[in-house]
Parts: C-alpha cells; structure tokens; sequence
C-alpha cells in the first residue's frame, strides 16, 4: 500500500458563517491539516497578510507556503485537486470532470451571485431564482449527489447556497429533491462539524448572531 502523501498545512482566513464555510467545510471532509485567521467583517484589513493573500479582501482565501488562492470555486476547485487522494473531485481524465467544473462554474457564476438581488429586492429576482430552482430541481431528481452517485466538493458549495435561502427568502428553493438532497449532505459528519466550528444550526443560521468565531462584531 502506498504511503499516504503528506501535505503543508493551510491557513484559511475566513468570517465564521460566511461564504467561508464551503472551504471549512471542504477541509473537513478532506481530512486536510489546516489553521484558521479570523478575520473581523468590519477590520477586513487585519491582519495585514489577509490583503496579501487576497487585494479583495474577501473570504474564503487560502495561503499554502507559496500558493494563494481565493474566490470560493477556486479554492474548491484547487484543494479537490491538491488532494486528489481522498478523490472529492474527479481527475483530468476522469469521465465525471467535465460535470464536476460545470456544476462549480455554474454555482460561482451563476447560483451564488443569484442570492445578492434576492436579499436587495431587486424586481423579478425571486423569478431568477425559481428558475435556478426548477434547474436544480431536476438535476438532482433521482440523484445522491451533484455527481449521481458520487459526493464530491461540488456538494459542499451547493449545500452552502441552498443554505443561504435562510438569510434571504425562507420560501425559496424548497422543491422535495432540493429539500432532500440539503438534508442528506448536512447528515454527513464533516458537514456537522463544520456547522459546529461555524457556530451554525441545521439550517445554517448563526447560533449567536452576535459573534464572529467566538467573538462580538
């Protein structure tokens, strides 16, 4: 049997409760060594190394010795693949990687963004949303995972979003597969414990509004 590869510990600067969760979570399920900086959502220019990781400032980013990354589908995309051994993400070659890039483009560019004119109230969002609703709906229809029958970090990102109907409109993608694809991805063991360091509830709502990784915003 070959020895398991080793790996440099990550640093992921992050906002508990944030768009940062689908990295904790990620790490998570990878079993990946990593360490957390805080970051204050009203300071985002402390620590200084977060503005050298990120110029943006926006979470999640990742720093590994050298290697920086940020934007939620890269940063999904690069761990799926920096550790392919716990095979969350198909290889190159695999028949499954075109769907897999299709699903976390399509959720960075196009599900993700979906939810910021929903919460404005910008007219005809919620339509755009039902459309994304009935998309999802029958893709996942008869399927475990994004995948089919095979979980992989694509399920983290999306498990995020629909999440998120809790911050932005309670009514909104609760089709019966949506509805129980959520539950079956948030049963996993990672994904627990991911809500749990997050401080977050079974629907991903903050347990202490108030606080930020421990501490008052």
């Amino acid at each position: 049997m070959a020895a398991m590869q080793t790996h440099r510990t990550i640093e992921l600067f992050q906002i508990t409760g944030s768009a940062s969760f689908a990295a904790r979570a990620a790490l998570e399920e990878l079993g990946a060594p990593y360490t957390t900086v805080d970051i204050h959502p009203r300071r985002r220019d402390e620590p200084a190394a977060f503005g050298e990781v990120n110029p943006l400032r926006r979470v999640p980013s990742l720093r590994a010795g050298e290697v920086e990354v940020y934007e939620t589908g890269a940063v999904l995309a690069w761990l799926g693949d920096r550790f392919g051994e716990a095979r969350l993400a198909p290889a190159v070659d695999d028949p499954q990687r075109g769907a897999y890039l299709r699903w976390l483009f399509w959720l960075s560019n196009t599900l993700h963004g979906a939810w910021w004119p929903v919460a404005r109230k910008v007219e005809g969002a919620e339509e755009t949303m039902a459309r994304h609703e009935a998309y999802l709906t029958a893709e996942l229809a008869g399927s475990e995972w994004c995948l089919g029958d095979r979980f992989s970090l694509a399920d983290v990102y999306l498990y995020m979003l629909i999440g998120w109907r809790s911050f932005y409109g309670t009514h909104l993608l609760r089709s019966g597969p949506i509805e129980a694809y959520f539950r079956r991805v948030g049963a996993r063991p990672a994904i627990v414990r991911a809500r749990e360091l997050d401080d977050l509830d079974e629907e991903l709502q903050r347990h202490h509004p108030e606080l930020r990784a421990g501490k008052p915003i």
